[in-house]
């Protein structure tokens, strides 16, 4: 199905006017500061936001109470992040978190770690981020200001909300959310709503449809009452539209995208939100069938969107016009303008929008019986998940890694100069003795004391780096959303020597994985496959490994087993996956799996011959044929009926006809019926 646009609140808004609070009695602010800033922030205007936070930062003196002065500084901070230039904004938050630490105060401790935590996370580094969130949660139990709350229990709420972390998420929002009951400002409804729009978000991801429609009347109604919904109105219809479309009321969500197209035509302030709801109603209509109606808003959308390039990317709106193309028969003219699309994402786009589009592109090949050019685009959609996979595992290992040894070298640093100072204060001693032999006594016992101190202190951090590195190390190996091996771990020990007898392998890929989460969502994707995980792991032997293979695929690795035995075993972990449905919160999801098996090494050939990795390419290629045959099936290759010289080339690249020309056989096991509402 083509790519449904959703309008998003920006969690980061926080910064912009919405942060302004009136601020309680104690600790002391500047209030007449306290308003300029409020006034650079509604400027919201970077480029001479730093000017004028400038000239205020000129103005403060050692009178200025410490809230006022490190808010100042922590905006100058945020400034030079937002204009790319991290190593000045480093800088001067080293300069505020001195500032806040000498005061001892909560406040001033919690802004600064959360604006240093906030460039970090503009710099996509979301890993280190949460590492340290509690750098700024921890003095935020004790801090008295509502805009202090406001801002670190917002950041929190988007940091967990980065990692699918959604109950973590609306906990932060509803602390926020109190923190604006403690203002009484001009913007105090504005940022009441834009909480409430915010937690109705988090409930629709969470599918928790009926608490986001409470949330989205709230709003409405605060709005409509305080002569605001010019100003929000555009933002609630369009969450209410959503939801209403993931509640397959597609009636009502077109009747408010009808709305919308009317509010929002001919404002050219309004453009993007204004094609996104076109390509919106075009999606709607898709998904009931209404490909007429689709192809005529996605044809408006399409000419306004080609005439305004830099605001909108017109070549999804023309790849869902293909999509629809090839729905109402026109095979042809559609499937060309999706291949065009299709080869200039492919220089261009992210691999992860990428990978996507080819699923939508394989499903229209599908539909017309294009069969085998479908699975070329699964397996490059398959590959570019892959390597997006790796590439944010190693991304998030290598943000760990760094923040480990930045904290490490800290630590040494930190010994050295203590070490450096006790030394210094060995020499001092020793020039005195003569003279004070008593207090030479006392400091030289004092010297010991401190001396047994770092020494303990090097133990201890000795100790911690050894448990660290233990951490890291099975880390490496494992993968953290299910606890399965990892990829990493079956290379090492197929690529070390090993002597292998009477193995297997077995790779499966979880049916319809995609729909689960763009219907259902992330967290639930994630029950799935820890599930999956779970039931694998009951049907696999003590000496089998079970490995996360990569997104949704897993591979099981069997060792010292009859090659007879490989249909039985596939078929239980067919049942054992489909026989009964996935609790993921009050929801019930019935899945499938498509697997493709065989043994290793494959008819008795030598390494050199076939080595592990062409033997799981094989068991791969088995593996998609069983999708494109429909799925809940395993593909067994089970005999090399020919010389494999004479066959190896056929092998590598014509599966079908290697099968037709009896060069292999292959079993095929089905797996478990399912009721046809499940």
């Amino acid at each position: 199905m083509p790519k449904f646009l959703v309008l998003v609140a920006l969690i980061i808004g926080l910064l912009a006017s919405d942060v302004s609070a009136q601020e309680t009695s104690s600790p002391a602010v500047d209030q007449t500061i306290e308003n300029r800033l409020d006034a650079v922030l509604n400027a919201a205007n970077t480029e001479t936001s730093l000017a004028q936070l400038t000239e205020i930062r000129d103005d403060l003196t050692d009178d200025t109470p410490i809230l006022t002065r490190v808010r100042t500084l922590s905006y100058i901070a945020l400034d030079y992040a937002y204009l790319g230039d991290y190593e000045k904004a480093y800088a001067q938050i080293d300069e505020v978190r001195r500032i806040a630490e000498r005061s001892g105060l909560a406040d001033a401790h919690a802004e600064v770690e959360a604006t240093a935590l906030l460039i970090v996370a503009m710099q996509g580094k979301i890993s280190e981020a949460m590492a340290n969130l509690n750098d700024a949660l921890i003095p935020l139990e004790k801090a008295q200001i509502p805009r202090v709350k406001y801002f670190v229990n917002n950041l929190a709420a988007y940091l967990y909300r980065q990692r699918s972390q959604f109950d973590r998420a609306l906990e932060h929002l509803i602390y926020a959310a109190d923190a604006v009951a403690e203002t009484d400002d001009s913007r105090t409804l504005i940022r009441l709503i834009s909480t409430k729009l915010q937690i109705a978000n988090l409930y629709t991801q969470q599918k928790n449809y009926d608490l986001a429609i409470e949330q989205l009347d709230d709003a409405e109604k605060l709005a409509t009452e305080n002569d605001l919904m010019d100003q929000l109105g555009t933002e609630i219809m369009m969450q209410r539209a959503y939801v209403e479309s993931n509640k397959d009321n597609f009636d009502t969500a077109l009747g408010i995208y009808e709305q919308l197209r009317q509010r929002l035509q001919g404002n050219p302030d309004q453009l993007n939100n204004y094609l996104t709801v076109l390509n919106n109603m075009g999606d709607v209509d898709i998904r009931i069938g209404r490909y007429e109606d689709a192809k005529a808003v996605l044809q408006e959308a399409y000419a306004i969107a080609k005439l305004n390039p830099r605001q909108y990317n017109p070549e999804v709106i023309y790849f869902n016009l293909g999509y629809v193309d090839v729905f109402l028969g026109e095979v042809e003219k559609g499937l060309s303008e999706m291949r065009d699309v299709v080869e200039t994402a492919r220089e261009a786009w992210p691999p992860s929008e990428f990978e996507g589009l080819l699923g939508e592109y394989a499903e229209a090949l599908v539909h017309v019986n294009l069969l085998n050019e479908a699975i070329e685009v699964l397996l490059e959609q398959r590959r570019l998940r892959e390597e997006a996979y790796k590439g944010d595992q190693q991304k998030s290992i290598a943000e760990l890694q760094n923040l480990y040894d930045s904290k490490d070298k800290a630590m040494q640093i930190e010994l050295l100069s203590q070490k450096n100072e006790l030394n210094q204060q060995l020499i001092e001693n020793e020039s005195q003795k003569r003279t004070i032999l008593t207090l030479f006594v006392v400091v030289a016992l004092f010297a010991m004391i401190l001396v047994v101190l770092l020494y303990r202190a090097a133990r201890r951090s000795n100790r911690e780096l050894k448990v660290a590195n233990s951490m890291l190390a099975e880390q490496s190996v494992r993968d953290p959303l299910t606890g399965l091996l990892n990829r990493r771990a079956l290379q090492d020990k197929l690529r070390a020597p090993h002597k292998v007898a009477h193995d297997a392998m077995l790779l499966l890929d979880v049916d319809h994985f995609k729909r689960i989460n763009d219907n259902l969502g992330h967290a639930a994707g994630d029950d799935v496959l820890i599930e999956v995980s779970k039931r694998l792991l009951q049907v696999s032997r003590d000496s089998d490994l079970v490995v996360r293979w990569g997104g949704e695929e897993f591979l099981i690795y069997l060792t010292n087993t009859e090659q007879s035995k490989l249909p039985g075993m596939a078929k239980r972990m067919l049942d054992v996956i489909g026989s009964t449905p996935i609790k993921s919160g009050d929801r019930e999801i019935w899945i499938t799996a498509t697997a493709g098996f065989i043994s290793y090494p494959f008819a008795d050939l030598q390494e050199n011959q076939m080595g592990w990795e062409d033997t799981l390419q094989l068991a791969d290629m088995v593996l998609y044929a069983g999708k494109v045959h429909g799925r809940n099936q395993a593909w067994g290759v089970m005999a090399l009926n020919k010389p494999f010289a004479e066959v190896q080339n056929l092998l590598e690249t014509d599966l079908p006809g290697a099968i037709e020309q009896d060069a292999i056989s292959v079993e095929i096991i089905h797996g478990p019926e399912q009721a046809k509402d499940a």
